[in-house]
C-alpha cells in the first residue's frame, strides 16, 4: 500500500484525537470562525462549476469519476480566502479549519485591485477538505471552493463528521462525488453533493492503508478494533 496513503490517514502526519476529542475540535472551530495544508506535491486539485456542474481535476481539468470512491481525512478541512480577478483565482491563502491562530482577517489580506465588483472581483472566504482515492492509485484530493452552495456542503459533511464523533460511531466517511441542481433568485444552478458510501473507524482506515483490509472490506463495514500494547 502506497506511503501516501499512510501518510494521509495515519496519524504520523496529522493530530491523532479521540472521538470526543475530534467533535470538540470541530466545535472550537466552528466558534472561531463564527460558525490540514497538504503537501502540494502529492496533491490533485479539484474544482466545481456552479453553472455547469461539471468537476475538474488537476491540470487537465478531468472530469472525476461519479462511482469512485473517496476518504475524507477529518482532519484535512481548511479555511482561507481566495481573490479573483478577470474571472481568474490571483492569490489565495489558507490554513487548517483547526489551527484558526493562523487565520487572517479580511483586513489584513493583501490588495489586488482595482477590482470590479459587478463581476465578484476580489476577496472570498474559502472552505474546503482533503481525500484519497481508493482506487489504488491513492491520489491524495483538495477540494476548495468559495461558492455558497459549495461551502454550504462542505459544512454539512463537517457537522456529519462531528455529531457521529460525538455519538461515539465511526466518524471517516468514504464518498463519492455528485451534484445536485437547486434554483436561486430564477436561475438554475449546481452544487457539489458529497454521497457518503459508509463511514469507518480510524482504526479500519488504518488497517486497509497497511493492508489489513481489502477496499471490499472496508467499504462493507468490516470493523477493526484496537489492539492494545502488551506491556513490557
Amino acid at each position: 500500500m502506497s506511503n501516501d496513503l499512510m501518510a494521509f490517514v495515519s496519524g504520523n502526519e496529522l493530530p491523532v484525537l479521540s472521538d470526543d476529542a475530534l467533535a470538540d475540535a470541530i466545535e472550537q472551530a466552528q466558534a472561531a470562525t463564527g460558525e490540514a495544508a497538504r503537501d502540494a506535491a502529492f496533491t490533485q486539485y479539484l474544482s466545481f462549476s456552479g453553472k455547469t456542474g461539471a468537476y475538474a481535476l488537476g491540470k487537465d481539468r478531468d472530469d472525476i469519476d461519479p462511482d469512485a470512491l473517496f476518504l475524507v481525512e477529518p482532519m484535512s478541512f481548511t479555511d482561507g480566502w481566495i481573490c479573483w480577478k478577470s474571472s481568474k483565482p490571483v492569490d489565495r491563502i489558507e490554513w487548517s479549519y483547526f489551527d484558526q491562530g493562523r487565520a487572517v482577517d479580511e483586513g489584513d489580506l493583501p490588495d489586488h485591485g482595482p477590482y470590479n465588483s459587478a463581476m465578484g472581483e476580489g476577496w472570498s472566504s474559502l472552505r474546503g477538505l482533503g481525500c484519497v482515492s481508493l482506487d489504488g492509485d491513492t491520489t491524495q484530493i483538495k477540494f476548495s471552493s468559495n461558492s455558497i452552495s459549495a461551502k454550504n456542503s462542505i459544512n454539512d459533511l463537517l457537522n456529519e463528521i462531528k455529531d457521529r464523533s460525538r455519538r461515539g460511531e465511526a466518524p471517516i466517511p468514504v464518498i463519492h462525488f455528485d451534484k445536485q441542481q437547486f434554483e436561486a433568485q430564477g436561475a438554475k444552478n449546481w452544487k457539489p453533493k458529497f454521497v457518503v458510501e459508509v463511514w469507518v473507524t480510524r482504526d479500519s482506515a488504518n488497517a486497509y492503508a497497511e493492508g489489513g483490509l481489502t477496499l471490499e472490506e472496508l467499504v462493507s463495514g468490516v470493523t477493526v478494533k484496537k489492539v492494545a500494547k502488551k506491556k513490557k
